[in-house]
């Protein structure tokens, strides 16, 4: 969930995100952090700025059916995408259009709380924080990502250079602003200054094999906030993004067009 208007996707646009972000990025990172939280059988979560459910789906097949989800998100569309998809085996999921700053749910209410690759979003991550804390019972974790610098993940930084350079500086803010958060240290600040103490930070790299790339940047591209300026743009600048990005990731390529890319991001756990 994103409370930056850029990141409010409509119906169309966040059914893309769910068919095309999820399985390639943001899937494996999501079930990656649930496996790092290692969350017990049988208890309670809250998933923050839960999307379309990725990491809300990978925790309620590790809490099991004794346990129960509450996934909240402030974007009705990505809530709509999130219920239309087949239930997983395990715990029962609820999902609730909600803000990261008053979620509702009431004090000491859950076990466990993840937030994966939201709070780079919010224009006040301590006051999420706080409010991930309020619900949490005593001695409960918050777990959560953030994308570590855009130069240390190959792809992100290929594509937002080739957006800015060929469509406009503007359009590239699209993809740009999920990196606006990558300091560890400032994650920790902030947990600190919220209330948690107890903290864990873990760099985690995952390679990813995504399809040829001059099928799939155009595919990502319009599950972005980017899409309306690329789509607006003349086609040879469409294709010379395409063909930019191709080009500095080609020694990641593999003979039959696909590529396998190291993305990192950060894991940062906190105690209440």
């Amino acid at each position: 969930m994103a409370t930056s208007v850029q990141w409010q996707l409509a119906h169309d646009a966040a059914v893309r995100y769910e068919q095309i972000l999820v399985p390639s990025i943001l899937g494996p990172f999501a079930r990656a952090l649930v496996d790092w939280a290692q969350l017990p059988v049988g208890d309670t979560v809250l998933d923050v700025g839960c999307g379309t459910g990725a990491a809300a789906r990978a925790a309620a097949e590790r809490v099991g059916p004794a346990g129960s989800v509450t996934a909240v998100d402030v974007n009705p569309g990505m809530l709509d995408v999130a219920r239309s998809l087949p239930p997983v085996r395990g715990a029962p999921i609820t999902w609730r259009e909600g803000s990261a700053y008053q979620l509702p749910l009431p004090d000491r209410s859950v076990e466990h709380v993840i937030c994966a690759q939201t709070l780079q979003f919010l224009e006040t991550p301590g006051l999420a924080l706080a409010e991930m804390h309020r619900v949490l019972k005593a001695g409960g974790r918050v777990a959560l990502s953030v994308w570590c610098p855009i130069r240390e993940n190959p792809y992100f930084h290929a594509l937002v250079d080739a957006v800015a350079h060929y469509i406009d500086p503007d359009t590239a803010k699209g993809l740009g602003a999920a990196f606006a958060l990558t300091d560890a240290d400032r994650v920790v600040a902030l947990l600190h200054g919220a209330g948690f103490s107890t903290f864990e930070v873990a760099p985690w790299t995952i390679e990813l094999d995504l399809p040829a790339l001059d099928t799939f940047v155009p595919r990502h591209i319009s599950a972005t906030p980017m899409s309306p300026g690329y789509s607006a743009a003349p086609p040879a600048r469409q294709a010379a993004v395409v063909a930019d990005v191709a080009a500095r990731l080609a020694h990641f390529a593999a003979s039959d067009g696909q590529v396998r890319i190291p993305f990192r991001s950060y894991f940062v756990a906190g105690r209440s």
